[in-house]
């Protein structure tokens, strides 16, 4: 099954009304095979196609003829407001390819995407695997910087995410994503002192122009645990349904829409914890220092314990032009 089945896996294109966002020249869920879509990005459709056009890359200049129309032109509004006021019954899938690690905000992201969709919606995501790809030497995200993130209503990146952006990317014979157990000698992408001035500029020009990078890093299990300690929270409704890995430097998940359940005991929710964050330090073994092997994929169910709060943030489109480049020089082996 390629990466493409992975993310249409459980939605039906007879039955089930979507959202794509950011799709560019690589859709998933294309309308010109018979899915109902709404394409959402920050261009409309004959400005991508004229920036693949005149992109550096062959083999996305060849690809402008895959470049849908886009429906819904995100200008930083509210995701939810803006995708229910075309369909005020909701939506049955949400597909985003290498989107949710760029958000600044990424549980209000996460929760403007929940409550745009029908009961039992699917949310299907394609995430960089930290370990195969240039956030390999940065911390994994947890509960604690998502939490301060939503807090503070981020709609740009923090001075300090730029400098690890800068000064922590790591490349393998220049190319940032690889495959598993790859062992190409590593190096630093950046240069740690441009990075350092960079960063007391960033301190001092709070009003600059927006700037993109990865904010987010994870590994599967390190997924996991993030959306099953703000289910059990009451924080998200959404569970994952499904997660596997590829093949590639990514990992599929798809997330559904579930009602509010009986809440787990905080033992059954610690068991929980203890087994997604041994699975986690077992997969950095396994790919960074050559140790066992990481479990199989599998499909794991969360009931929810209570509805969640509702916020919406705005200004997040801008991330999608550079988060575009990024990702359509990365599907061509030249990622930065």
């Amino acid at each position: 099954m390629n990466r493409f089945d992975q993310l249409r896996s459980n939605l039906d294109k007879g039955s089930m009304v979507g959202i794509e966002i950011g799709p560019f020249y690589s859709p998933v869920a294309p309308k010109r095979h018979g899915w109902k879509t709404t394409v959402i990005d920050f261009q409309d459709g004959a400005a991508l196609r004229a920036s693949a056009g005149g992109h550096p890359v062959d083999a996305i200049r060849k690809r402008v003829g895959q470049i849908e129309d886009v429906d819904i032109v995100w200008r930083g509004e509210p995701l939810d407001n803006l995708a229910l006021a075309r369909n005020p019954e909701g939506y049955d899938y949400f597909i985003a390819s290498h989107v949710i690690e760029h958000t600044p905000d990424i549980l209000s992201f996460l929760q403007q995407v929940s409550r745009l969709l029908r009961k039992g919606g699917i949310v299907s995501l394609a995430v960089p695997d930290m370990r195969k790809c240039f956030d390999l030497f940065k911390p994994p995200s947890s509960l604690r910087e998502v939490l301060v993130a939503y807090r503070e209503k981020r709609i740009r990146h923090t001075p300090e995410t730029l400098l690890e952006a800068r000064a922590m990317s790591v490349s393998r014979d220049g190319s940032g994503s690889w495959l598993a157990g790859s062992k190409t000698p590593l190096k630093f992408t950046g240069n740690f002192d441009h990075a350092w001035l960079s960063y007391q500029n960033d301190v001092v020009n709070t009003a600059g122009d927006y700037i993109d990078a990865h904010a987010w890093f994870f590994t599967p299990s390190s997924f996991e645990l993030l959306i099953h300690e703000l289910n059990y929270m009451g924080m998200l409704d959404l569970v994952i349904r499904s997660l596997e890995e590829n093949p590639g430097s990514e990992f599929i998940v798809q997330l559904q829409a579930r009602s509010r359940a009986s809440k787990m005991t905080l033992a059954e929710f610690d068991l929980i914890r203890i087994d997604l964050s041994t699975r986690q330090a077992a997969e950095f073994a396994a790919e960074v220092v050559g140790g066992p092997a990481k479990a199989p994929a599998r499909t794991v169910y969360v009931e929810i314990p209570v509805e969640p709060p509702v916020q919406s943030t705005a200004a997040l489109a801008r991330l999608l032009f550079t988060r575009i480049w990024r990702k359509a020089i990365s599907m061509v082996g030249m990622a930065n």
